[in-house]
């Protein structure tokens, strides 16, 4: 019996193994395909905001600026989980919920409804932010 119970650790560890190097090497495509995905989205933001009448799409600008953030963010996600072997910060997924809410906010224009909660949403967040910064984690996730 003890045997068994050995074997099953043994196989456990090396799947453990298996399945830590494979989330590794999906990160690692994951981090690529967004690396593309930003190329992309900087080169329709130069063409958005090169054409003359600019000024006159300047929500859609807006939009694809703040979408070029989240993407940047969620780079740094990635990299942040290659660093810390699958680990990300808190404070990062925090900054990344805050700005994906920004973003909403700046889409929405007339739903009044929908506005007031993005607003409460933010609010929660930041102060939940700087709850977590002040007394759960001082400054060593950065």
């Amino acid at each position: 019996m003890k045997k068994l119970a050995e074997r099953f650790e043994q196989l456990a560890q090396m799947l453990a193994q298996f399945f830590s190097g494979l989330s590794v090497i999906v990160i690692a495509l994951l981090g690529l395909i967004l690396l593309v995905r930003i190329g992309l989205e900087l080169k329709v933001l130069v063409g958005l905001s090169l054409k003359l009448d600019a000024a006159n799409n300047f929500y859609l600008i807006m939009d694809k600026i703040v979408a070029f953030f989240i993407l940047f963010e969620f780079f740094a996600m990635i990299i942040s989980a290659l660093k810390n072997k699958g680990h990300v910060s808190i404070t990062l997924l925090m900054g990344l919920g805050l700005t994906a809410l920004l973003r909403n906010l700046l889409i929405i224009h007339d739903d009044y409804l929908d506005i007031i909660l993005n607003v409460v949403g933010i609010l929660l967040l930041v102060v939940g932010m700087a709850i977590y910064r002040h007394y759960v984690h001082q400054d060593s996730d950065q």
